[in-house]
């Protein structure tokens, strides 16, 4: 993430976007492996243009690294995405704080 949240707005944006159960699966899905949308698509049944907006939300989030790779075959360009390592914890105390921000 790009920097933890730190008001109670910010706190529950991040976890309505994260309460999706699909872009939980698509960071799943790229936990271990970099893959490129049509193979998270495949592997998820998801439409190709739906995992393509989910995976350029986590990427703005900063949850997701996206890499673009050019290949000897078509597709010639491919953007390989990986999930990117983060810890969210959410204590009553964090939510204190963030009452008073």
């Amino acid at each position: 993430m790009n920097g933890l949240p730190r008001t109670l707005p910010e706190i529950a944006g991040i976890l309505g976007f994260l309460g999706n159960e699909q872009r939980l699966h698509i960071l799943a899905a790229i936990s271990h492996k970099e893959k490129f949308a049509r193979e998270i698509s495949e592997e998820l049944t998801i439409s190709r243009p739906l995992v393509v907006i989910y995976l350029k939300q986590l990427e703005k989030h900063g949850l997701v690294k996206g890499t673009d790779q050019r290949c000897d075959e078509p597709p010639y360009h491919r953007r390989y995405y990986r999930a990117q390592p983060f810890k969210f914890t959410l204590t009553l105390e964090t939510l204190s704080q963030a009452e008073q921000e």
